[in-house]
């Protein structure tokens, strides 16, 4: 038997183990050339490599060891449907204020006293990844602008979503349809791949959601443009405003702000809108079996 044959017919563990291995030969890939990066743009030609040398390349060859055809097994080889994007920038828009609240809370979370060390050092880190972010959105001009929307926006979203949906959820769903436990577990491991606590339940939240929407629209292309929009709608925000974190649209529903009722009224308003799109937009492309009954 061929190896991608014995590949393609193991176990979710080994399949697992194969997609570890690929990703971290991309992170040795990537190291070689990363060491003669300098300048200004460094961080962002490291974004390009990182995205590209340990996401995408490594999701597709994982694709085309797991399925015959790596274009139809990540569920990328149909074009999505326009009304799918649109359900998308709109939820985007009136989660805000609920997802704001949520941010908020899980900053404010304070661990007992006796991990008072460990909660210094997830701090740092916190502080850390947002100096990073800070000056990566330092941003000088249009083609900067563009070239980092391409960096966090298209090729971020791009390849995490092919990792984390396209490759490691289908893989751990298989042919069970127990898509909730899948949806779930790979969210949490989207979260706790960004190793920060102090962002952990809002990106566990939205890598749910992005979950869903594959599992809804069976087009990967839709969770990716979901992570593209949000991503990119941050780049935007530094961009027209000069600072994305007191933006208008970032402190909408918070408890600091006059308008923290929104975020309420925006909870009621996403479940409503989730569940109106899901009966009469999503419904029509999924053919999972038990997912409308709410799987298995």
């Amino acid at each position: 038997m061929k190896l991608t044959e014995y590949i393609r017919h193991s176990s979710i563990g080994i399949k697992l183990i194969v997609l570890l291995a690929l990703i971290l030969c991309g992170v040795f890939i990537i190291a070689i050339p990363m060491l003669f990066v300098r300048g200004e743009y460094a961080l962002l030609i490291g974004m390009y490599l990182q995205n590209i040398g340990m996401f995408i390349l490594p999701a597709w060859v994982a694709a085309m060891l797991f399925w015959e055809n790596a274009g139809r097994g990540l569920r990328m080889n149909k074009a999505p449907r326009v009304v799918d994007l649109l359900c998308v920038v709109i939820l985007y828009f009136v989660a805000t204020p609920m997802f704001n609240r949520l941010v908020e809370w899980n900053e404010s979370i304070s661990l007992p006293a006796a991990f008072s060390h460990i909660e210094t050092w997830m701090r740092q880190q916190e502080e850390a990844a947002a100096a990073v972010t800070e000056q990566m959105l330092q941003i000088k001009s249009l083609p900067h602008f563009l070239a980092v929307i391409l960096g966090i926006g298209v090729l971020t979203g791009m390849g995490e979503e092919m990792v984390f949906r396209g490759v490691l959820q289908q893989t751990v769903q298989g042919k069970s349809h127990r898509a909730h436990w899948a949806i779930w577990s790979c969210a949490f491991l989207f979260s706790a791949m960004h190793l920060q606590f102090y962002g952990f339940f809002p990106r566990l939240l939205l890598g749910a959601f992005f979950g869903y929407l594959l599992v809804w629209s069976r087009n990967l292309w839709v969770p990716i443009f979901g992570h593209l929009f949000n991503n990119s709608m941050v780049v935007c925000i530094a961009y027209f405003t000069g600072n994305a974190s007191d933006s208008a649209l970032e402190v909408l529903g918070t408890a600091q702000s006059s308008t923290g009722w929104l975020a309420w009224v925006s909870l009621v308003a996403t479940a409503l809108l989730l569940y109106l799109f899901y009966k009469k937009v999503f419904s029509k492309a999924c053919e999972v079996k038990g997912i409308s009954s709410g799987g298995k």
